[in-house]
């Protein structure tokens, strides 16, 4: 199955990460109003969740980009390492939000559910892995990419 190209997966993933692109920022509109209809309020977490989503919604942006490259055949460039680096980046930032997350948790809300506890916890290191793998992959397209065009100029 081919990976670039316009009918390629990538292109396929750019527009399903559109649709989950768009339908973020509408939800992150709409979430209060879907919250004060079930009687329910955001409080202390709207402090949280709004940051978590806007940087959520950076780091598919950040992809649809990535994907951008892949459908236009053109999947080792600088951009692309750019891209990768400030999507770690960012990834790095959503793992400190949600530590942020779990001290107010834990401090201001004075919540010790184990559950919420676990998955914050375990949020935070995803992210953080997610990060460093981020950066991993952004130097191994660094190296690509100057192989690439060391490569073209022997040609």
């Amino acid at each position: 199955m081919q990976i670039t190209g316009k009918k390629g997966i990538g292109n396929i993933l750019r527009i399903m990460l559109q649709i989950a692109f768009y339908g973020g920022i509408i939800l992150l509109a709409i979430l209060p109003f879907i919250l004060q209809a079930f009687g329910t309020h955001l409080n202390a977490s709207m402090f949280i969740i709004y940051p978590n989503g806007l940087v959520l919604l950076i780091i598919v942006r950040q992809f649809i980009k990535l994907f951008d490259s892949l459908k236009n055949n053109v999947p080792f460039s600088r951009e692309n390492v750019t891209i990768l680096r400030n999507t770690g980046k960012v990834a790095l930032i959503e793992s400190l939000l949600w530590l942020l997350d779990l001290l107010i948790e834990m401090i201001l809300v004075k919540s010790y559910d184990i559950l919420v506890i676990l998955v914050v916890c375990f949020l935070s290191i995803l992210f953080l892995g997610v990060s460093i793998a981020l950066y991993v992959l952004a130097e191994l397209f660094k190296e690509a990419t100057q192989y690439k065009k060391e490569n073209e100029l022997t040609i």
